[in-house]
């Protein structure tokens, strides 16, 4: 069948990196706004709409729809006798109130409350319950912002931007946030922490960062008293200043040098830390006020597990850690270490929020669906329930593969029925990200294709999580290993896990869908290009695919010290030009494609999943369609409302043609 795509006009644009000249004909594509690449987006979306069946998509929706199960609250604080909270509906957040038994809810703000907005939390100060922050995103800006109101009048004080975070102080009604603002021809980032008043709307600057760090952040200390400012390096290394908020006075505990710690709180005299500093799955470490890192005491010695973050509930710390990624809490005591029972071996705990005296978790794996637990220091208890749903014959497994370049062991988790059979026959969804010391851990629904896995396995299907490297799930190595001049061991990764499933007899060529978002759809559109012949179905969403100008884009300077800086020397330039995605299809047998991508995407600026998609519509030599799907008010998502279900649907509908389904 041949696809008569739009067609975009080439150009002979070239640039030369380090003497060697680089073609770039659609270098167009990158000017979002110009009529010519408004009437392309236009024809593309017309043209993928052509392709599906409206009546088969409209009843897909209406399936999802009906499928849907009770979104889960998060981001949780106290607020007079009850809570504050978000859930997600629709692909978008719902901020509301809720009763003290969390069995009734005041819907306060969503999509459309505020124009051009898209909510993510809301926050009480402690102090003044009037005070609150409602912090999100404005269309097309590169970073969220944060608006301070006073809730009783609903009068907007301040909109502070250019903040990937904010808190209240526990003991005025001020509100702290770091901004953080690039320089992209300089390839460097620059912070600073300011102060809102939130009475009268005024801001101050408490810190300036005098060295490049691509983020800031600011934690409010347990102990009422202290600030803790970080500035990170890059996504594993970061400077650590210790603020007294009562008089400002700020303190070095990392003496200006980039360290791999992570801040859990402050207490009782100490500051605490998880410290990978020559200790790649962690130790904690305590500091005592007023000194720095040099003069610290290893409170908890490094184990098998992966440490990955921290709590203090009612004056106890606890851990929270990766146990072959899967969720493990435990209570640090004077007599040892208290476990703390969830409800499966295999599964994964977000703290998702505190209250009075207790702490909030969502907790799901591949068959176990979404539950809010609430925890008091004793048990865990189920506070909400995202469905009813059981599946008693899926079975999760954790298995290895070599890595098809060093031979390195690659965990993966694989689910199936119990009485699935290893006929090469089986459907096959494999899931990965590998990056930016990120983990992927067990879920309930795949975050790309939207798809309810138990049921797909149920069906009689096969879901694969895959953990890569450039991820955190087996420490500080794993991390490394697959960043910089080591990125391309994750594909090397990927690909050793899929052709362990081939080899194993689980599935074929014929039978193998993949898919992946961001940093892993830099990842699909590597692997697309890398090995063609592998795979028969691509999700590709919201992907990086022009590794020679990524720099060059808002977030690039932050992005650049996971990927490297195609600028900074000729060996990295060829490195990043020998996978990056854009430069390099060819002429080639591709397997099906969707792309998808938003124009207003604050993360990855739609035009590399246009530039990618122009090019691979040109090359294809298969009858395999290449479909382009751009989200007019699509963020670094799949959409929203209705938009964010046809985009989950038409994935769905892909995969199933695709796949012969």
């Amino acid at each position: 069948m041949v696809m008569n795509y739009p067609k975009f006009p080439k150009t002979d644009f070239t640039e030369d990196y380090f003497g060697i000249p680089l073609a770039d004909p659609y270098r167009g594509l990158q000017n979002a706004k110009d009529p010519k690449v408004l009437q392309w987006v236009k024809e593309e979306n017309q043209f993928t709409d052509n392709w599906f069946d409206q009546k088969e998509l409209a009843e897909k929706i209406e399936e999802l729809k009906s499928q849907k199960r009770k979104p889960l609250y998060q981001s949780i604080c106290s607020w007079g006798d009850g809570f504050a909270a978000a859930k997600q509906v629709d692909g978008n957040f719902q901020l509301v109130r809720l009763n003290a038994s969390m069995e009734q809810e005041q819907l306060l703000v969503q999509r459309g409350t505020i124009e051009n907005f898209t909510p993510f939390q809301l926050l009480v100060c402690p102090s003044d319950q009037n005070k609150v922050m409602v912090y999100g995103l404005y269309d097309g800006e590169a970073r969220p912002s944060a608006l301070v109101v006073d809730w009783e009048s609903k009068t907007v004080l301040a909109t502070l931007k250019n903040t990937f975070g904010v808190v209240w102080s526990k003991n005025k009604a001020i509100a702290y946030y770091a901004d953080t603002v690039s320089d992209t021809k300089a390839q460097t980032c620059r912070s600073r922490v300011m102060a809102c008043n939130a009475v009268t709307g005024e801001e101050a600057c408490v810190f300036e960062d005098t060295q490049n760090s691509i983020i800031g952040s600011v934690h409010v200390a347990a102990d009422k008293q202290h600030l803790m400012l970080e500035m990170w390096d890059d996504y594993c290394h970061s400077r650590f200043y210790a603020m007294e908020e009562a008089t400002g006075r700020v303190e070095e505990v990392t003496q200006s040098v980039g360290v791999q710690l992570t801040y859990l709180d402050s207490l009782d005299g100490f500051h605490f830390f998880i410290s990978k500093e020559g200790s790649s799955f962690g130790k904690v470490i305590q500091i005592p006020y007023g000194k720095t890192l040099a003069e610290a005491e290893t409170l908890r010695e490094e184990t098998t597990q992966v440490l990955d973050g921290g709590f203090v509930l009612n004056g106890k710390l606890y851990l929270t850690m990766m146990d072959n990624v899967s969720t493990k809490i435990v209570c640090l005591e004077k007599d040892g270490e208290r476990e703390v029972p969830l409800p499966q071996k295999i599964g994964t705990a977000f703290l998702c929020g505190k209250g009075e005296g207790k702490a909030f978790f969502t907790y799901e794996s591949f068959a176990y669906m979404p539950v809010l637990l609430s925890f008091d220091g004793g048990e865990m208890a189920v506070v909400q329930r995202s469905s009813q749903e059981e599946y008693p014959d899926v079975v999760v497994e954790q298995r290895f593969a070599p890595s098809v370049e060093d031979k390195e062991p690659i965990p993966y988790f694989i689910v199936h029925r119990k009485d699935a059979k290893a006929d090469g026959k089986t459907p096959t969804w494999i899931y990965a990200y590998g990056g930016y010391n990120s983990a992927m851990h067990p879920w309930a629904t795949d975050k790309v294709g939207g798809l309810n896995i138990a049921r797909w396995v149920q069906q009689g299907g096969i879901y694969v999580l895959a953990t890569l490297r450039g991820g955190s799930e087996y420490g500080t190595r794993w991390h490394e290993q697959g960043m910089l001049m080591n990125k391309k061991n994750c594909y090397s990764d990927f690909i050793g896990v899929a052709q362990q499933l081939i080899a194993d007899g689980w599935t074929n060529r014929e039978k193998l869908v993949i898919c992946g978002c961001s940093n892993g759809g830099l990842l699909m559109s590597a692997l697309v290009t890398m090995r063609p012949d592998l795979f028969r179905c691509v999700l590709d969403s919201v992907p990086h695919t022009d590794m020679i100008h990524f720099a060059e884009d808002d977030r690039g300077p932050m992005y650049i010290t996971e990927y490297g800086n195609p600028k900074e020397s000729k060996e990295m330039f060829q490195y990043l030009l020998s996978y990056s995605p854009y430069h390099n299809v060819r002429q080639e047998q591709y397997p099906w494609v969707y792309i998808q991508t938003g124009e207003c995407d604050n993360n990855v600026p739609p035009y590399h999943g246009k530039k990618f998609a122009a090019r691979m519509q040109e090359l294809n030599q298969s009858p395999n369609p290449i479909l382009l799907r751009v989200l007019e008010k699509g963020s670094h998502d799949r959409g929203s409302g209705e938009v964010y279900w046809q985009t989950i649907a038409e994935m769905q509908l892909f995969v199933k043609k695709a796949l012969g389904l």
